[in-house]
């Protein structure tokens, strides 16, 4: 089978599971699918609608069917920051992905966001992120964060680096620390990517589990040793992180490897004793509160899945989404990107084919196999133009079809313009939905004061009645041009050179 088809089955699947699992992420019962899709069993794509922002500053997100969510983002991200030969410039993401990343995200956890937030202060550096964030009344620190934010965005760096393990462990524990001290995740990430670059090696038809689960064990600890971690970017923030722990970092990721041995080989248990998928997932701690969205919980449960459904892998996939109390869009996840590597593209159906930029993804993927194969040109920097930035929407000055601007993205075109009003009197929340020319989608939130809104308003009435005024008079091409130009960028910057106009108008008028 051709490295191509492999490695855009494994991104557009992995990016499939999330937006088909992200619509049953938070759903209680087989009775709340049914009531809010009309089934039980989710096997394609729907619209649907999602709260955002809280009871009294939020909005409803109105999310079109095969729309993707943070763990997608996430890892287009990574796949953004990788440089030609490879290595990760964990610096830009840290520092530009990232933050310009909480403006457009999607079905984010806390322990990433806050992440994002605190890279933003000068103090941060990729290397030396330490936080704490409230959660409740419970103040949850950086080293105790063992989710799966890490591990979900990390198939970039596998696929860029095929074939040189060593290389991808590095790179996968330079971009998980990041956003993530604990060893649960930082080791649920370097599985993953392993995983993948073995994988990738298999052709469906001499693939059984327990060669695949042989190979992910086998000498483990050698496997997952971090001798790297001497090396001068990581030591200082080694030491940084056993000033505020009792437990050398080391230790305890010795302890996370070992407990990572005993559940491939409760694994392989599972699939010896042909057990149903909720007994499986319930032993490798899923469907726990604590444990659910474990980097390593998580990621193995994707390699359960892959290997029992290895020659129906597309209910692999499914089997994923509808396990309902489980992280179902990051299992999902990680199990289309571990099906898509074993099987290829040619296994997606037509119905999932219009899961969002597939085609954005598709070339992503061809710049990674690029990589891969030490081909890949250097990436040409992205171009403002001078275009409006979106970066800070400090008004509601957008029109359809203006044009705006993103460090990370470039230039886009905004296709939809949404103002809701919110529960707190004088607040709406103004959506903005732009299409990158790079070829992806974002939606942008703010959340604005009233008065901004009716300000618009009033000066687009303004001008509209203005320029009314004089529609039948006959003006030469030049003004018309000058006053169509400005009719498209009604804001308050514009408004001192429209009156200038209206002024040349009434003196053509009276002549």
């Amino acid at each position: 089978m051709k490295a191509e088809t492999k490695y855009k089955g494994s991104l557009k699947l992995a990016a499939i599971g999330d937006a088909l699992g992200w619509m049953t992420e938070f759903e209680k019962s087989k009775d709340a699918l049914r009531k809010k899709f009309g089934t039980d069993y989710i096997n394609t794509f729907h619209d649907w609608e999602k709260n955002v922002g809280g009871r009294f500053h939020g909005y409803v997100d109105k999310l079109k069917a095969g729309s993707y969510s943070d763990d997608t983002q996430l890892l287009l991200s990574v796949a953004r920051s990788i440089k030609s030969d490879g290595f990760v410039d964990q610096q830009y993401f840290a520092k530009k992905e990232l933050p310009e990343w909480l403006l457009y995200s999607r079905g984010a956890g806390r322990t990433i966001k806050n992440a994002a937030r605190k890279i933003e202060r000068k103090s941060a550096k990729w290397n030396k992120n330490f936080f704490t964030f409230k959660a409740g009344k419970t103040t949850i620190d950086y080293r105790e964060s063992g989710a799966n934010g890490a591990a979900m965005r990390i198939l970039p760096i596998a696929l860029a680096n095929f074939g040189e393990p060593d290389k991808i462990k590095e790179e996968i524990f330079g971009n998980s620390i990041i956003t993530h001290g604990h060893p649960r995740a930082i080791l649920g990430a370097m599985l993953y990517g392993y995983s993948i670059d073995t994988i990738l090696r298999f052709n469906p038809e001499n693939f059984n589990y327990t060669t695949f689960l042989t190979e992910l064990g086998k000498d483990i600890h050698q496997k997952f040793s971090i001798d790297f971690i001497s090396e001068p970017k990581f030591k200082t923030w080694e030491i940084e992180w056993n000033k505020g722990s009792k437990k050398p970092f080391g230790d305890l990721f010795k302890e996370i490897v070992e407990e990572t041995r005993e559940y491939l080989r409760t694994t392989y248990k599972l699939l010896t004793n042909e057990i149903s998928d909720f007994e499986a997932l319930t032993k490798l701690g899923c469907y726990k509160n604590e444990t659910k969205g474990s980097g390593t919980s998580t990621v193995i449960a994707g390699i359960y899945l892959t290997c029992k459904y290895s020659n129906e892998p597309l209910k692999g996939i499914e089997q994923a989404v509808n396990s309902i109390g489980t992280d179902t869009d990051s299992i999902a996840a990680f199990t289309g990107g571990l099906i898509g590597a074993l099987h290829g593209q040619s296994i997606i159906p037509s119905k999932w084919k219009t899961v969002q930029d597939i085609d954005y993804l598709d070339a992503m993927s061809t710049r990674l196999l690029e990589i891969s194969e030490s081909r890949a040109e250097l990436k040409s920097p992205l171009k403002n133009d001078k275009h409006k930035p979106i970066y800070e929407i400090e008004s509601d000055s957008f029109q359809p079809n203006d044009k705006v601007y993103l460090e990370t993205l470039a230039v886009g075109i905004i296709k939809g313009i949404d103002r809701q009003k919110t529960l707190t009197k004088g607040k709406y929340n103004l959506i903005l939905d732009v299409e990158f020319e790079v070829g992806q989608f974002c939606r942008f939130a703010k959340l604005l004061s009233i008065e901004e809104e009716n300000k618009a308003d009033l000066f687009t009435e303004s001008i509209e009645k203005d320029v009314n005024l004089f529609n039948g008079l006959n003006l030469d091409y030049d003004t018309k041009e000058r006053i169509e130009k400005f009719m498209n960028r009604l804001d308050e910057t514009n408004k001192k050179e429209f009156k200038e106009i209206i002024k040349l108008i009434e003196k053509r008028a009276k002549r």
